[in-house]
């Protein structure tokens, strides 16, 4: 009984340093990409802070190919409309 308890003892133990270093392991790939899109907008407003204030449009579609491309969009969420077969049962009494 002694021999479990000193196994299950240092089992615990070694579990227990293992995660204890796992606080020691360097940032992951995603904890290294933190704050770059915060920095890239910034630095977009430093190479043209006066981007704001040009008024002239934007450069786009015609209307006609807007709105056509518009009902495409949306009819691609709606999906085709399933028709279930219909049974029709007859029943004659003589």
């Amino acid at each position: 009984m002694r021999a479990w308890g000193a196994r299950k003892s240092r089992l615990v133990l070694a579990l227990a340093a293992l995660w204890w270093l796992t606080g020691c392991a360097g940032p992951s790939a995603l904890e290294q990409d933190y704050g770059r899109s915060v920095a890239n907008n910034i630095a977009q407003q430093v190479v043209n802070p006066r981007a704001g204030l040009d008024t002239t449009p934007a450069v786009g579609l015609d209307p006609k190919a807007a709105v056509n491309l518009q009902e495409h969009y949306d009819k691609s969420f709606k999906g085709e409309e399933k028709v279930s077969p219909t049974m029709k049962i007859t029943t004659e009494s003589k």
